[in-house]
C-alpha cells in the first residue's frame, strides 16, 4: 500500500443536504483521505453553522465573506492545499457530487500504477449508480491513445479534459501550472485548468473510480440554444467570454476556430433555429461573451511558499520537432515516444527555426519563474 496523502476538496453553496450526504461520502472512503476541504461560499442556509458543529480532525472549512462562484471556490481549495497542507494529492468536486467508498482508492492506485499522468477523475452518474452517465461530466477521449490502459486490473480511458466533479492531481503538478483561473467565476474554469494539465501529462478517467452527480438536470454544458431556463441565462456571459480564453491558451487555430463558430453556429442557430426561447437575449449574450473573451486575460495565480518547478509543454515539443525535422513524417508510436521520453533539447541543432523556438520557450520558462 502506498503513503500517499489526499486533501479532497468541496465547493459549496447554499445546498445543505446535498454537502451533508456529500461530505459523508467523501469521509468515508476507505484509503489515502487526509484532509478534507470545504469552501463555503457565503451561503446563508445554515452551512456555516453545520460545519462549526463538526469535530473531524481532518476537516478544514473556509468561510467566505463573498460568493467567489465556483471558479474562485475551487482557486481558494487549491490554494490551501498547497499552502496549508503537505498531502500529495487534491481530489476535487462540487457539493452535489456523491462519490463511492473506494472512489479516491481506484484514483490514487491508478496514478502510482503509471508514469506520466497529469490528472484523474471519476466515472459520472447523473442522479444515481444506476443513472445514465451525467452528460456534462463527460471528457472526450483523445483520438486513437484513448485505449492505452483499458487494463483488466484497473482500466483508464485517456481524455482531453476534465470537469472538477471528481478530478484529482498531484502537489507538483500545482507548482508547475499555478491555481485555477478564479476569474472565470462560473463555467469552464475546469476545462481550463485540466488542458493545462494535459498539456505537461495526459489524463484519464478511471473507470472503477465511480460519482453520482446529483445536479438538478442532465444537460450538455453551455447549450445556449436549448436553454428554457430563464434564472440561468446570466451564466453564458461567463460560458462565452471563458471560452474564448480557454481556447487563446491552448492555440491560434483553436482561438480562431473558437471565435469563429461561436458566430457560425451558436449565433445562427439562435437566431434561426425553431422554438427558441429568450431569442434576442440570448443573441446579445452570445455577442457580448465573445467580445469580452478577447480581450480578457487574467493572470495565473501562484501558490505561496510552493516551489515552482518548470512547466514541460508537450505542445512546444511537438512543434519544436515539427520545426527541427519538417520534411519527417512520424507515428502515433513516435508521437507517445515524445510525450513520455522527450526533452525540448532533443531537437535543438537541426534547423535555425527549431534553435529560435526553443531559446524562446526558455526564455519563457525564466521568466515564469521569476
Amino acid at each position: 500500500m502506498t503513503g500517499k496523502k489526499v486533501s479532497a476538496a468541496i465547493v459549496t453553496y447554499n445546498r445543505l443536504d446535498l454537502l451533508k450526504e456529500s461530505l459523508g461520502a467523501v469521509l468515508g472512503q476507505t484509503k489515502y483521505l487526509n484532509h478534507v476541504i470545504v469552501i463555503n461560499n457565503k451561503s446563508n442556509d445554515g452551512t456555516k453553522e453545520y460545519l462549526s458543529s463538526l469535530e473531524d480532525e481532518r476537516l478544514v472549512v473556509f468561510n467566505s465573506e463573498d460568493n467567489l462562484g465556483g471558479a474562485g471556490g475551487f482557486n481558494q481549495a487549491v490554494r490551501l492545499f498547497a499552502e496549508k497542507t503537505d498531502d500529495d494529492y487534491v481530489w476535487l468536486m462540487d457539493d452535489d457530487t456523491i462519490v463511492q467508498p473506494d472512489a479516491l482508492e481506484h484514483l490514487v492506485d491508478f496514478v502510482e500504477e503509471h508514469d506520466h499522468v497529469g490528472f484523474v477523475n471519476s466515472q459520472v452518474r447523473w442522479g444515481s449508480l444506476e443513472g445514465n452517465p451525467s452528460w456534462m461530466n463527460v471528457p472526450a477521449p483523445r483520438g486513437f491513445t484513448w485505449q492505452m490502459y483499458m487494463t483488466p486490473k484497473n482500466p483508464a480511458v485517456e481524455v482531453v479534459n476534465s470537469t472538477f466533479v471528481s478530478v484529482m492531481f498531484s502537489r507538483k503538478m500545482v507548482a508547475m501550472i499555478g491555481l485555477p483561473q478564479k476569474e472565470y467565476f462560473i463555467w469552464g474554469d475546469d476545462m481550463e485548468y485540466t488542458n493545462r494539465i494535459a498539456d505537461v501529462d495526459r489524463g484519464y478517467t478511471v473507470l472503477n473510480s465511480i460519482a453520482v452527480h446529483k445536479s438538478k438536470e442532465n444537460t450538455i454544458p453551455g447549450d445556449i440554444v436549448k436553454e428554457k431556463d430563464e434564472s440561468r441565462l446570466w451564466r453564458y456571459d461567463f460560458e462565452f467570454r471563458n471560452r474564448v480564453l480557454t481556447a487563446r491558451r491552448i492555440s491560434k487555430h483553436e482561438y480562431m476556430h473558437t471565435v469563429i463558430n461561436g458566430f457560425r453556429f451558436d449565433l445562427r442557430f439562435v437566431l434561426f433555429n425553431k422554438n427558441v426561447k429568450f431569442r434576442f437575449t440570448k443573441a446579445k449574450m452570445i455577442i457580448r461573451g465573445i467580445f469580452k473573451g478577447i480581450f480578457f486575460n487574467p493572470e495565473i495565480e501562484y501558490a505561496e511558499g510552493l516551489m515552482r518547478i518548470p512547466k514541460r509543454s508537450i505542445n512546444a515539443l511537438f512543434k519544436a520537432r515539427y520545426l527541427a525535422m519538417p520534411k519527417k513524417t512520424f507515428t502515433l508510436d513516435d508521437d507517445l515516444n515524445v510525450i513520455n521520453e522527450a526533452s525540448i533539447e532533443d531537437y535543438q541543432g537541426y534547423t535555425v527555426a527549431a534553435d529560435n523556438f526553443i531559446l524562446k520557450q526558455k526564455a519563457d520558462t525564466l521568466k515564469n519563474l521569476s
